[in-house]
């Protein structure tokens, strides 16, 4: 089922993509749509999908204590 959006692009973007629209005879939704689909299935192949936390579960092998000692050292947050 296809939902409206509404959305706020640079005035350069909507032209570029109404004017891609207009050069491949095809509805300015369907442009929006593969580029959507592009974008996410990028993602999915670099493995942006999963966020920091699930992509680094179980890189240190520490215990909870330890890794509680290294959360509590002065400075860590300072960066």
């Amino acid at each position: 089922m296809k939902k409206k959006i509404g959305t706020v692009m640079e005035e350069k973007l909507i032209y570029a993509v109404k004017k891609a629209a207009l050069d491949g005879a095809v509805p300015l939704s369907r442009v929006l749509e593969e580029a959507v689909e592009a974008h996410l299935e990028k993602r999915k192949r670099e493995g942006g999908g999963a966020g920091i936390v699930q992509g680094t579960f179980g890189l240190i092998r520490a215990d909870k204590e330890t890794i509680r000692e290294i959360m509590d050292e002065p400075g860590l947050f300072d960066a």
